[in-house]
């Protein structure tokens, strides 16, 4: 059973004491042959998404070492922003043009995965949405709390990336999007 105390709170950077793996290395050799500080994220990238492995075939090493070079430039948070942050990347990259629609929900898919398993807060779910391939995606701590509401009644997020917590009331307690920070 998960816990569900505290107030929502907002993705934000990382800390020092919020990370999940070691920080991204420095050592630009190590992206040649991954080593052992880059299998956590080469398992947090291909095994949550892989339909990724699909833009690089056949094992995606081009593409990984591409993110990690991005990633160690721009330190994106390792909380459960991260794959949000591989989304944004990878829209913005040189796969962008063959990027699916499918493969976008898998990368927000595991972002509200990774946030039911640690989110502590009152809310019972999580709406994520894309603005830049029009997608809204809902998941939810509890089944039970699971409600069967369209989610098509939403105004548009003003952001490439945003969030809304939600209660047991669903979709009907929606208040705002809020935006994942960068």
């Amino acid at each position: 059973m998960r816990s569900s105390h505290l107030k929502a709170m907002s993705p934000r950077r990382r800390t020092s004491g919020d990370s999940l793996f070691p920080d991204y290395p420095s050592n630009a050799r190590s992206f040649i042959a991954l080593d052992a500080k880059l299998l956590p994220y080469w398992h947090l990238l291909y095994d949550l998404c892989p339909s990724l492995l699909k833009l690089d075939p056949p094992e995606g090493l081009n593409l990984f070492r591409s993110f990690m070079t991005w990633a160690y430039r721009h330190q994106p948070a390792q909380d459960w922003t991260f794959h949000i942050s591989v989304c944004r990347w990878l829209l913005a990259s040189d796969y962008a043009p063959r990027v699916t629609t499918a493969q976008v929900e898998s990368l927000l898919s595991a972002a509200a995965a990774r946030w039911v398993i640690r989110d502590t807060s009152l809310a019972q779910g999580i709406l994520l949405a894309c603005s830049v391939r029009p997608l809204t995606l809902i998941d939810w701590k509890n089944r039970e709390a699971a409600q069967d509401d369209d989610i098509q009644v939403l105004p548009p997020a003003r952001y490439d990336f945003a969030w809304s917590p939600l209660s047991r009331a669903g979709v009907a307690g929606f208040h705002r999007w809020l935006r994942i920070a960068e």
